[in-house]
């Protein structure tokens, strides 16, 4: 009898340590993530990455104007196209329009540097992602597939020219 009222002490005790350790990490979980804001997060994702690229100098300023057909842009005219990108869903997000093509004709007179595109997808992130995360809209979906279509036309210019893009490379 004994035996059995120290085994049911024992079998409560973990029941109830169980149940106590369960509750614990139901507690401190984080709630899941909603439709939104995986969204918004991989709008800056794919973002931050291309920053980086935009930034790396291990792609050399000289392979900058590297085109892989006459009729595409280069390198650095990509990288202007996703800033200009960003321009545009940070005015749509406001509720102003945006005339892309114009948008892309002023930029021609612009000194074509890396520092002087870096400086300017700074400027254009900064602004898109509080947009973005306030004005947290369906259409942003299209706009996600977009610049990921030019984060691998970036990441192919990066392996045609024989260097390791930076998100493949060991850390």
């Amino acid at each position: 009898m004994k035996r059995w009222s120290l085994f049911t002490v024992v079998a409560l005790l973990m029941v109830a340590f169980t149940a106590a350790l369960a509750s614990a990490q139901t507690a401190t979980a984080k709630p899941a993530p909603t439709y939104e804001s995986v969204i918004v997060n991989s709008w800056k994702n794919v973002h931050n990455k291309i920053l980086v690229m935009a930034k790396d100098t291990v792609f050399p300023d000289d392979k900058l104007g590297w085109k892989p057909h006459p009729d595409s842009r280069s390198v650095l005219e990509e990288l202007r196209h996703v800033t200009i990108g960003l321009e545009m869903t940070t005015a749509v997000a406001k509720g102003e329009k945006f005339d892309f093509a114009a948008r892309e004709k002023a930029d021609a007179g612009k000194p074509k540097t890396r520092a002087n595109m870096v400086a300017e997808m700074e400027a254009a992130i900064a602004a898109s992602f509080p947009m973005v995360e306030a004005k947290q809209s369906p259409s942003l979906i299209g706009w996600l597939e977009h610049q990921g279509e030019h984060y691998g036309k970036l990441v192919t210019a990066y392996r045609v020219n024989g260097i390791v893009p930076p998100i493949s490379r060991p850390k």
